[in-house]
């Protein structure tokens, strides 16, 4: 996922969740202030724990582990019977992907990028300006060891069950307010006991404990943060107006709650106002904040506000973790796939000369290169068709390798499976011929040097066929047979250079296939499983094909079916090719999902012809 697109996927998650906030907001309207702002700030902290995120935590404490199933080549003589057929004929076609430059979408993310780090660098640079005031009062304060509010704020901290905390006199207008997150300490003007009766001085001492209590201040930080991150986001805004909004309602109801009595409680924040200023910051928390009108009105009419039941309070308790573990839950289902490097280009063999051209020819192109003892070449050939051939697993047999399926490529540009090129590759002359495991990786470095290529694979869960018994009662179909020891000495082996005869078996340990037609001899089950996918032309299959019969042993058979993109009249004797499998053999295919290599395509680029 690129980076853009994480971004969008978080940026509309984070407004739904605050949309569904604000919903639940308001069926709480009537209940105290406190439940509200705990809503408000799970929407603002969302902002900052993307689900993306949570998914990935998940994964990593997935209790769910992946085993790599191998797959490789089998060990099997392959040949071709006598009767002909064309490649063209029986290659099942697929749609082209359309070329495509680069998108709007990515030109305009990537010009939004330098104006949102402009943005966010602007808003930080205000709140540590606003900050650094801020402190700059607080360095000049004066501790207050003693003296009549010294006295009242310890003994109105100890009905809050609340230690003291320090408190400053300022000889500026700035409002009494609580600064700091971890050493906290209440900075209160030297002249406010002219202004203010102790009943008065009572409330305001109570109103900023709350705020301690509560500790707002870290709070409004982490939503200053979401707020410099997102700066661009109006809902972000508006969320911090509903924090501060209900935050000094759940401290008037608190304040009220103690014992206040609500004239002489309004009457303190009105003479507060009257005198002082408001904080520049909201993470240091005053008693003039909110809609002041609406905030006397309520005070004065003291409708308490009512409790919220045990059971509203569990299910709404509930919910938020719900929607914060979900992810997390997701993500252990659903762990991410395991990941390995390709070899460094560097420490690959290298051919002496290369040449590469774009070939204009229309259509899809070639199917395979021939790796020749001393040089590479392809003609016609796709950069996805070379990347499969250079990156084929190794089979158990010495130099068989698989080539890599269509699904077993992920990622890259769209040229990558639409424009051909014509490679020829040699190595240094007079040297001995080259093994095919040494030029696939002489193939990789070319891809990585020439095309630009980088990738890694991954271990992802993809669609496969299991190759099952297809009777109830486990029975074989009459076309399935044990080989025996002796079956296969009678077999006669076909001379070197000889083709078979048309219709004969092929030698024991051997496979032979032509255009609807697969022989064989003394060979294990777990070969057919995988030649099925190894003779697409033949088969048509173009996924994995995994042994899951419980057949021990080698097995005879001689199976035919309706060739893989054949047409014209339907042959009775020649049914699809699951038919066949389970009237012929008793065996039918299953689709299922198993662990299987991806390589992943990080990037590529067009060469330049020489």
């Amino acid at each position: 996922m690129s980076p853009l697109t994480f971004a969008g996927d978080h940026l509309w998650q984070s407004t739904v969740f605050a949309a569904l906030a604000a919903l639940v907001a308001m069926a709480l309207r009537h209940h105290r202030a406190q439940v509200r702002y705990w809503v408000w700030m799970a929407a603002a902290l969302k902002f900052l724990v993307p689900f993306a995120a949570l998914a990935a935590i998940g994964g990593e404490v997935s209790w769910r582990t992946i085993d790599v199933i191998p797959y490789e080549n089998p060990v099997v003589l392959i040949e071709a019977v006598s009767e002909p057929f064309s490649q063209s004929e029986l290659t099942v076609r697929r749609p082209s992907r359309q070329t495509g430059g680069t998108s709007l979408f990515s030109l305009v993310g990537t010009a939004l990028v330098p104006v949102w780090m402009l943005g966010s660098t602007g808003f930080l640079l205000l709140w540590l300006v606003r900050w650094s005031r801020v402190h700059r009062t607080r360095r000049r304060a004066v501790l207050m060891q003693d003296g009549r509010e010294v006295h009242m704020l310890a003994r109105v901290a100890r009905g809050q069950g609340l230690r003291p905390l320090p408190l400053y006199a300022t000889d500026t207008s700035l409002e009494p307010g609580v600064f700091g997150i971890v050493r906290p300490v209440l900075l209160w003007p030297r002249d406010i006991g002219l202004h203010l009766t102790d009943e008065q001085i009572d409330a305001i001492l109570a109103h900023e404990l709350c705020h301690l209590r509560r500790h707002d201040n870290l709070a409004a930080a982490l939503h200053m943060v979401v707020q410099t991150v997102f700066w661009f986001h109006p809902l972000v805004w508006w969320i911090g107006a509903r924090l501060v909004d209900e935050r000094e309602r759940a401290c008037d109801e608190e304040v009220i709650r103690l014992g206040s009595e609500p004239e002489v409680y309004a009457e303190s924040i009105l003479k507060t106002c009257k005198f002082y200023v408001e904080s520049p910051l909201v993470c240091v928390s005053g008693v003039t904040g909110s809609d002041l009108k609406k905030r006397i009105e309520q005070i004065m009419t003291n409708d308490a506000a009512p409790m919220l039941p045990f059971w509203r309070k569990a299910l709404l308790a509930s919910a938020g973790v719900v929607a914060f573990a979900t992810p997390v839950v997701f993500g252990a289902l659903n762990p991410p796939p395991q990941t390995r490097s390709v070899p460094a280009p560097a420490s690959l063999p290298a051919f002496e000369e290369i040449s590469i051209r774009l070939n204009p020819a229309p259509g899809r192109g070639g199917r395979g290169g021939q790796m020749q003892p001393t040089r590479f070449q392809s003609m016609n050939l796709t950069l996805k068709t070379v990347i499969k051939m250079a990156y084929a697993t190794p089979g158990a047999q010495p130099n068989a390798a698989l080539n890599l399926l269509d699904q077993q490529v992920a990622g890259g540009p769209d040229w990558l499976d639409v424009d051909k090129f014509d490679i020829v590759a040699t190595t240094p002359a007079g040297t001995q011929p080259t093994p095919p495991d040494q030029t696939r990786r002489m193939l990789q470095r070319m891809l990585a040097e020439r095309f630009t290529l980088t990738a890694h694979w991954e271990t992802r869960e993809l669609p496969v066929y299991a190759l099952v018994k297809a009777r109830p009662d486990g029975s074989l179909g009459p076309g399935l047979t044990p080989t025996s020891a002796e079956a296969c000495e009678k077999a006669k082996p076909v001379q070197p250079g000889q083709p078979p005869a048309p219709g004969a078996l092929p030698p024991c340990g051997a496979l032979m296939f032509g255009p609807g037609v697969l022989r064989a001899l003394g060979i294990p089950m777990e070969w057919f499983a995988q030649t099925l996918t190894t003779t697409p032309v033949v088969t048509g299959i173009d996924r994995p094909v995994l042994d899951r019969t419980g057949l021990q042993g080698n097995y005879g058979f001689e199976m035919k079916f309706s060739p893989a993109g054949g047409s014209g009249t339907p042959d009775p004797a020649r049914p699809e090719l699951v038919t066949a499998l389970q009237e012929q053999l008793g065996l039918r295919l299953d689709s299922i999902r198993a662990p299987m290599e991806v390589l992943v395509i990080d990037r590529a680029e067009k060469p330049e012809a020489n």
